[in-house]
């Protein structure tokens, strides 16, 4: 039986998730200032899973804000 300190992340896994997204974020955002979208593609679909794991938690963001992750998922819908 799983016990709920099995369940909730601690805060150093937030801390590296937050971090993981920092950089991915980072690396997308190069590779579209670059035109290389299939590698800036990859890398949203890990800023994505990051950024809902951490929203889900009601963590805050602020190199990286719902308003951002908005605007990456339309401009990735379109492509």
């Amino acid at each position: 039986m799983a016990t709920t300190e099995d369940q909730f992340p601690t805060k150093k896994d937030i801390a590296f998730r937050r971090e993981l997204l920092s950089k991915h974020s980072q690396l997308m955002h190069m590779y579209l200032r670059h035109n290389s979208i299939k590698p800036a593609k990859e890398q949203f679909e890990i800023v994505k899973s990051l950024f809902n794991f951490l929203h889900n938690l009601g963590e805050t963001m602020y190199f990286y804000t719902l308003e951002d992750f908005e605007t990456d998922s339309k401009r990735f819908e379109r492509m």
